[in-house]
């Protein structure tokens, strides 16, 4: 296979990428059937439709701009959002609840009355156990409290939180855990992943986008770091606020899936690239 202009880390990087790694689930979910394959199976839905997606959908709501990882339209008018989470240390819940407050409100027209706002559900596969109660799938859902207990209200809004690390031999299990490969794979249950997947570990040109997609994430996060620590330098002036920001810029490329060979290629050293690994696995 032809590797094009890219360099020995960028190279690596790619071909160790894995589905819950940022660089590689932003191109994979450029595919609505794949999506579609996902939601079906992890949410028991096997009717639902997804009729477009929008990967790295950007949201501005209360002055904060978040972008999700892939944000579905199903063909009902609900929303789906699927966040692909691999580094702990967010406050989960919140973070959900804000995304699912920000995209209601995005997508809701002027004027529209609140019994007609959309439906909007979060799918959030985490590569760790985010509630930490030892299950694969929980479901959140807001409850009234009644004498008899507490009553789910029908308010719209649906999250799932979803994890790797606990497994229990069912069909989503076996789906989570391709999420975790590195190399192509061909499984019957989910043929769409697979296509795509094999499309870009196995050609040309698929491997090339992905190639493509770490260096624009190096670029990003080079760009991010150096916008920020010009603003630490022109308004506080002190040498920690640098360091956190070269820890956090670490941090976002671990978590996309860089490798430690292009991080370091990107003039970090081995002692800030160690330190953020041992917060990580810390946190993890």
């Amino acid at each position: 296979m032809a590797y094009g202009p890219y360099s020995k880390a960028t190279r690596e990087t790619a071909e160790n990428l894995r589905i819950i790694d940022d660089a590689m689930f932003r191109l994979v979910a450029e595919r609505k059937e794949v999506c579609q394959e996902i939601l079906r199976t992890l949410l028991d839905r096997p009717q639902l439709k997804v009729v477009s997606v929008t990967p790295q959908c950007v949201i501005t709501s209360l002055h904060r701009e978040i972008i999700l990882d892939v944000l579905c339209t199903l063909e009902d008018g609900a929303y789906m959002n699927i966040e692909m989470q691999k580094g702990s240390g967010n406050d989960d819940i919140k973070r959900n609840r804000f995304y699912a407050a920000a995209t209601t409100a995005s997508h809701t027209p002027k004027g529209t009355d609140f019994s007609d706002i959309p439906q909007v559900t979060i799918l959030y596969i985490t590569e760790y156990d985010a509630l930490h109660n030892c299950q694969m799938i929980t479901y959140l859902k807001r409850c009234m409290k009644t004498d008899e207990g507490y009553v789910p209200v029908d308010d719209g809004e649906d999250i799932f939180f979803v994890n790797t690390a606990v497994k229990d031999g069912s069909e989503k299990s076996e789906l989570l855990q391709l999420f975790l490969r590195r190399d192509a794979f061909e499984d019957a249950k989910f043929p769409e992943l697979s296509k795509a997947v094999q499309y870009f570990k196995e050609t040309e040109g698929g491997f090339g986008e992905m190639c493509k997609t770490v260096e624009d994430y190096a670029k990003k996060y080079a760009k991010d770091y150096a916008k920020e620590h010009e603003k630490i330098a022109r308004e506080e002036g002190r040498s920690e606020g640098r360091s956190e920001e070269r820890k956090n810029a670490i941090r976002k490329m671990l978590e996309s899936g860089l490798s430690r060979e292009m991080i370091l290629s990107m003039d970090y050293s081995e002692t800030e690239l160690e330190a953020v690994e041992q917060e990580l696995f810390a946190q993890a």
